[in-house]
């Protein structure tokens, strides 16, 4: 198979690559809580293979994984929604009952390290850089579109994608089911179930820092217990979720190559 880790090519196949199609991935993810039985990396060991395998398909290189992330306080209604009384002061999945704290980053620091490597990228020659992002927080979201916008032009494409998508046919969420599954297949010794409470024991959002995407968008159940449980998890599920983000971040950044070459 033809490499395509960044710091493992010498110059000249660094050359090579550019001028083949000059693509050129970013996985940016974060360091943050993701319950008591996942380790702190899983968005960006996730995004970092999804895009070693969209690479595979597309060509190009992936830089380094990007260990850092961003987050903000979270709102009353959204703090209501996961099953808090909504006067707490919380930033991001930072829960009170959580035994760590996550590495947030302030976000003007987050959005100058990522403008920093797309300007490096650019000046090498890179024509497509893809910003392939595994962490799902509004503000990190909205810094990496609007860096896309802003250096996309006729010299050099900026695409923007977070690599979990919502068409998977497996629910999506905070340390739950879908994320649960993906570390299970890519990293297992980062998952430890053990450390969650027996199967008939349901999982409260406050208590574990676990929450659904639809309980962000719309509220818990009556009992704001996590609906996709993490204890459902297994490896194949993951190689399958893997394998469909790869494909379709793969289908966009293919797209995208045909415009500008």
């Amino acid at each position: 198979m033809k490499k395509n880790k960044f710091e493992e090519m010498i110059p000249e196949e660094l050359l090579d690559g550019i001028r083949t199609n000059g693509i050129a991935y970013i996985p940016i993810g974060s360091m943050e809580w993701h319950g008591p039985h996942m380790a702190m990396g899983m968005d960006t060991l996730n995004v970092y293979g999804v895009s070693l395998l969209s690479s595979n398909k597309t060509g190009g290189v992936v830089l380094p994984p990007t260990y850092i992330g961003t987050e903000s306080a979270r709102d009353p209604e959204t703090l209501r929604k996961v099953g808090f009384s909504g006067d707490e002061s919380i930033v991001g999945m930072d829960f009170p009952g959580n035994s760590i704290k996550s590495f947030y980053w302030p976000p003007e620091l987050f959005e100058l390290i990522v403008r920093h490597q797309i300007e490096m990228l650019r000046d090498m020659g890179y024509r497509l850089i893809v910003l392939a992002n595994g962490h799902g927080a509004d503000n990190q979201i909205e810094i990496l579109n609007r860096l896309a916008q802003e250096y996309s032009c006729q010299r050099c494409q900026v695409l923007s994608i977070f690599i979990l998508f919502e068409d998977s046919n497996v629910g999506i969420g905070h340390a739950g089911l879908a994320e649960t599954a993906i570390m299970l297949h890519i990293c297992p010794q980062g998952v430890d179930l053990e450390r969650l409470p027996a199967r008939n024991q349901k999982l409260y959002n406050v208590d574990y820092g676990i929450v659904d995407s639809e309980t962000f968008i719309s509220g818990g159940g009556p009992d704001f217990a996590v609906r996709y449980d993490p204890r459902d998890a297994t490896a194949e599920i993951g190689e399958m979720l893997v394998s469909h983000a790869a494909a379709k971040c793969a289908e966009i950044v293919t797209k995208s190559l045909q415009n500008i070459i």
